[in-house]
């Protein structure tokens, strides 16, 4: 059994779980996202889609994927399976071997 000091304790959780929002990278991010950006009078933001856009005016492929990525979604992509697979050679299993797949079958769709 666990000594005490590594047992849980009424009324306390045992993860410290999210970090408090303040500290949160995404908020630290859009904190400074909305902060101006030198003396320009833009905000951080718009400078950072303004370079976006230049360079994807220059034709940059990372860029102009995040970008139709963000306005048109992602592309689904689709699984293929194959649901004509043949069936197992049961004709050589022994007696006992079927038997035994039987009860197996027969307790799985009861």
């Amino acid at each position: 059994m666990p000594s005490e000091d590594t047992q849980f304790k009424p009324g306390y959780k045992g993860g410290p779980g999210r970090p408090p929002k303040e500290h949160c990278l995404t908020d630290l991010l859009k904190k400074a996202l909305d902060q101006p950006f030198n003396d320009t009078g833009k905000l951080n933001k718009q400078m950072v889609i303004d370079k976006m856009f230049e360079k994807a005016n220059d034709g940059d492929p990372i860029i102009l994927k995040y970008l139709f990525d963000r306005i048109d979604g992602k592309p689904l992509q689709t699984i293929e399976a194959n649901v004509n697979r043949p069936h197992a050679d049961l004709s050589k299993l022994s007696k006992e071997e079927r038997k035994a797949l039987a009860n197996l079958n027969r307790k799985r769709n009861s």
